[in-house]
Order: structure tokens, then C-alpha cells, then sequence
């Protein structure tokens, strides 16, 4: 026999299958998981929030107007002592902050 009939051992790609097909099962696993959280999302319900009640201490005042934008309500009182401008959370009904509205000089 000569040394250009001796055969080269094939090449073992054992590694590699196993890689493929772990990273075929993360793939699907991945894909079940999103599904799943898919349809737990959509079992959800929105939450309509719970009623709260809140009072606004404006001591001899009088509301001349309300705005609402985004999540804030920006009230605006006018008394004796002059105007004041109000924020308060929409959400929890929140007492944000005051501003006091001095006339000028």
C-alpha cells in the first residue's frame, strides 16, 4: 500500500450538533416565553384606579379656573389676599405645590 491510498479520518462536528441544538432549544423556549407573555398580557385588565377624595384648603378663595394636563391639574384661586396658582397630582389627588401670585409694585 502506498501512503496516497491511506485515508484521512473524517472530520467529528459532534460539537457542533450539540450547539446547534441547544441553541434550537433557547430559540423555542425564548419563543414559548414570549407567547406566554403575550397572552398574559392580554388577560390583563386596565385598572380603572380607586376613587379618592381630596380637599383643597383655599380659605376665603374662589376658583377661577382649572387645567388639566398630563397627569396635573393646575387650579387657579383668587381672594382677598390675591391670586394663587395650584398643581395637584391627578392620580392620587396630590397637593403638588402652591404658588402665590403677588401684584405688581
Amino acid at each position: 500500500m502506498t501512503t496516497s491510498d491511506a485515508q484521512t479520518p473524517a472530520p467529528s462536528y459532534r460539537g457542533l450538533l450539540a450547539l446547534v441544538i441547544i441553541l434550537g432549544v433557547l430559540i423555542v423556549l425564548a419563543l414559548g416565553a414570549l407567547i406566554g407573555g403575550a397572552i398574559m398580557g392580554l388577560g390583563r385588565r386596565a385598572d380603572g384606579g380607586v376613587p379618592y377624595l381630596a380637599t383643597l384648603p383655599a380659605d376665603g378663595q374662589r376658583i377661577e379656573s382649572a387645567q388639566l394636563d398630563g397627569n396635573r391639574i393646575l387650579v387657579r384661586l383668587s381672594g382677598a389676599n390675591g391670586e394663587e396658582l395650584v398643581v395637584l397630582d391627578v392620580g392620587s389627588g396630590r397637593l403638588i405645590g402652591r404658588i402665590a401670585v403677588k401684584p405688581g409694585p
